[in-house]
């Protein structure tokens, strides 16, 4: 039991350690870093805005998990507001790239990868599973724009397990349904769900 305790707080400074660290270098006291966080970021990227962004903590009773950001050469983290990203998550912003984050939250085992823009609005919930990704990484059939910006609106709610692709626009209040693929835009107040997504209903609202 001993031991266990003396692990604990070993853990417990390091996490501490990580987040002056990141602070110091970045200039950014806008970092709160978690248990079982790694940690990439280059020296020519930059972390600013004047809100607080918790990396990795997790609900009462459950365990943390592996956990990780990538920030490459010349990528941009700005946050707007207080968001987390919740115990298991993946997030990487790759060269020059730029992501915005309000106000909100995203759950466990998430990934978001920014290869071009993605701005995730204010009072936004995105739930277990989420993949958010702004690129097809492959030209396909002949198209040579493989990148384009993502745009998640304010009080947006992303179902378990969607997935939201390039160049896509979710409008304010809109609902996307558990496991719905977007790939076009979807307007707001609007439920969007199956692959691909479609409108279900119009004018709704979420609490």
């Amino acid at each position: 039991m001993k031991n266990l305790v003396r692990t604990f707080k070993l853990w417990v400074r390091l996490n501490i350690l990580k987040t002056v660290f990141l602070s110091i270098r970045k200039k950014a006291g806008c970092i709160r870093i978690y248990p079982d966080v790694h940690i990439h970021v280059a020296s020519t990227s930059s972390i600013s805005g004047t809100g607080v962004l918790r990396l990795g903590p997790k609900w009462s009773g459950l365990r943390y998990l592996a956990s990780e950001i990538h920030l490459a050469k010349h990528a941009k983290l700005i946050v707007n507001g207080r968001f987390a990203l919740y115990t298991g998550f993946h997030l990487s912003v790759s060269e020059g790239a730029t992501l915005v984050l309000g106000e909100g939250y995203v759950n466990n085992k998430s990934t978001i990868d920014c290869f071009s823009s993605i701005t995730i609005g204010n009072g936004v919930v995105i739930s277990k599973g989420v993949t958010i990704r702004d690129s097809d990484n492959h030209a396909i059939d002949g198209v040579k724009e493989i990148s384009a910006p993502i745009v998640i609106g304010d009080h947006v709610w992303i179902g378990i397990n969607a997935t939201i692709l390039k160049g896509v626009s979710i409008g304010n209040g809109a609902v996307v349904a558990a496991g719905a693929v977007v790939t076009k835009d979807v307007p707001a107040n609007a439920l969007v769900g199956g692959v691909p997504a479609k409108v279900i209903r119009e004018g709704v609202s979420w609490e």
